[in-house]
């Protein structure tokens, strides 16, 4: 009977090992997953959508949010952001793409605006009066997916909003840094990486003039859309059409305020899109606007798709971007912003995930 106890030992060690081995195989088992494995076996994503095929054959791993987590300033207070967000990774060539999901059940897209007040008709031509909706700080939905290990410390942070950088196809490069005791932020920096020659002019605010907006799109009222692009504005001083006046035998110049079709409450954007950013070349960029991206929003069910793709290395300062190609793994966290600007203060409407880590090779 002795002879068999270290052979039952050695069963029960080699069981032991085969069920503690999938962590590092296949990452944890249960709901929360701490590594994402980047897969490097499919095709390159064209970025001509945030649902393209490619993938659907990608696994997906679910990570956990806090309001939490770091960084933060003050203590959380209710719960309004997802308790999770679903992360893709795929590696190819000299690009990392990731896709996200979460669910936020409003599409905020509107972070400073105008909205029509007043409309007269009893002139010579119909006059639409706006009111400004703007706030001291522009807020809108927006995600910060934060790269430990900068040379000297802190994060590379890639910033995706849904206007002023994805209305451009583009996201926005930050580095971070911060000073922690315990787990509550206490001091930090989120400083915004070096422009390229072509300037920092990827959204532009479009002035209020008296609470009136200087620039519409020129399809005026038939207009519904959130993203106002410089290519297709018009000035509130340029005449888009004329009429004659048979009372003063000349013609009449109409601007967009004077067009008809509007409705009490129908916005005007209050920041105008640079379109052409996203394909200029690195160095016009530069490395502040660097990451190109994709998204949509879904009513039902309420939720964001957002993919994100940069240059492992991007041939920039490493004081601002990490060379993810000289690395396996990298850690991450990622932040969730509901309608949400103020990048410390803990909120309702702001949550950052778990630590986890990205698996590159």
């Amino acid at each position: 009977m002795k002879k068999l106890i270290p052979i039952f030992a050695v069963l029960l060690l080699g069981l032991w090992i085969g069920c503690g081995d999938d962590e590092s195989a296949n990452g944890p088992d249960g709901p929360t997953a701490i590594r994402v494995y980047a897969d490097t076996t499919v095709s390159a994503p064209t970025l001509s959508s945030a649902d393209e095929q490619v993938w659907a054959s990608v696994d997906s791993f679910r990570v956990e949010v806090s309001q939490a987590n770091s960084p933060k300033l003050r203590p959380p207070e209710a719960a309004d952001v997802p308790p999770d967000i679903y992360v893709q990774a795929i590696k190819k060539a000299n690009d990392l793409y990731l896709r996200l999901q979460w669910s936020d059940p409003t599409f905020d897209a509107y972070p400073d605006h105008f909205e029509v007040e007043t409309i007269y008709t009893g002139g010579a031509l119909p006059y639409v009066e706006f009111k400004s909706e703007f706030l001291s700080v522009p807020y809108e939905d927006q995600i910060f997916v934060m790269f430990d290990g900068l040379p000297k410390g802190g994060y590379d942070v890639w910033n995706w909003r849904v206007l002023t950088t994805g209305g451009a196809g583009l996201g926005k490069g930050y580095s971070y840094t911060d000073t922690l005791i315990g787990d509550i932020l206490v001091e930090d920096t989120l400083i915004e990486d070096a422009i390229g020659t072509a300037g920092d002019s990827v959204a532009i605010e479009n002035p209020a003039i008296s609470q009136q907006p200087t620039y519409a799109h020129m399809d005026t009222s038939k207009f519904d859309g959130y993203i106002l692009y410089v290519d297709s504005a018009v000035h509130r001083e340029e005449a888009i059409d004329s009429i004659w006046d048979s009372q003063t035998q000349d013609w009449m110049l109409i601007f967009f305020p004077n067009t008809t079709g509007w409705d009490i409450g129908q916005v005007v954007p209050g920041w105008l899109i640079n379109s052409n950013f996203a394909s200029m070349s690195d160095n016009e960029r530069g490395s502040r606007w660097d990451i190109k991206a994709v998204s949509v929003y879904d009513n039902d069910p309420a939720q964001y798709r957002v993919v994100l793709c940069r240059k492992l290395n991007t041939g920039f300062s490493v004081d601002e971007d990490i060379d993810l190609s000289a690395v396996d793994s990298v850690k991450v966290k990622i932040g969730i912003y509901d309608n949400q600007e103020d990048f410390k203060t803990g909120s309702p409407r702001r949550g950052f995930s778990d630590d986890f880590w990205i698996i590159l090779k």
